[in-house]
């Protein structure tokens, strides 16, 4: 039996009665039970240095609950320490949808993938899942670092024709217009004059919550 079995078998006993009660409704939340607490084992063998122990928690909470975003980052960030790359990034790309339908479980892969130092993965994910202020806002900034101007505007104009008001949403719409302007021939601005647009929309906004 593996440490998982175990652990689930042993929270079904401690929840016996409250399982019978509902039985199929209550087992997704007793599976987020138990992935909870292998994270909090985790980080606390991680705190005290067994980060190989800490690497199977997370990979337990990871097979208890795949959705869990929190697991898979903590499980490809140890995996990419030991040098495993290519199984870290498979962990990230394999979050299923629905662990994305919310901002915070976006945002933070989103964020993960960019401190592996891979924008384009963290473009492309928000690319097929934002779809909210949050996202489009992340959105704008990533593709925006990443010089694709055209897709940041497209962002930033959903940004703002979603509500956000602020004078930094329509700074940036400008800003993104002006830059996506230089693929014109025939509109493009003066050479140079678009420098100080880079530099605006550079400054502070490396990480997608930067706004």
């Amino acid at each position: 039996m593996t440490r998982l079995s175990v652990l689930l078998a042993l929270a079904l006993m401690a929840g016996a009665s409250m399982v019978r009660a509902q039985p199929l409704g209550d087992i997704p939340a007793l599976r987020r039970q138990v992935a909870a607490g292998a994270i909090a084992r985790a980080r606390e063998e991680e705190h005290t240095g067994r980060a190989l122990d800490a690497e199977g928690s997370f990979r337990d909470a990871l097979v208890a609950d795949p959705a869990s975003v929190e697991a898979a980052i903590g499980y490809a960030r140890l995996l990419r320490a030991r040098g495993h790359r290519d199984e870290a990034f498979a962990t990230l790309r394999a979050v299923p949808p629905r662990a994305l339908a919310d901002d915070v479980g976006l945002l933070a892969l989103v964020d993960a993938w960019v401190s592996f130092g891979h924008a384009d993965e963290a473009v492309r994910l928000l690319r097929a899942n934002a779809r909210g202020l949050a996202g489009w806002r992340a959105m704008a900034t990533l593709a925006a670092r990443e010089g694709n101007f055209a897709e940041a505007l497209a962002a930033a104009r959903r940004l703002v024709d979603g509500g956000d008001a602020s004078r930094g949403a329509g700074l940036t719409v400008r800003a993104l217009t002006q830059l996506s302007a230089e693929l014109d021939v025939v509109r493009r601005p003066p050479l140079g004059t678009t420098a100080p647009l880079r530099r605006w929309l550079a400054n502070d906004r490396t990480e997608p919550r930067a706004w």
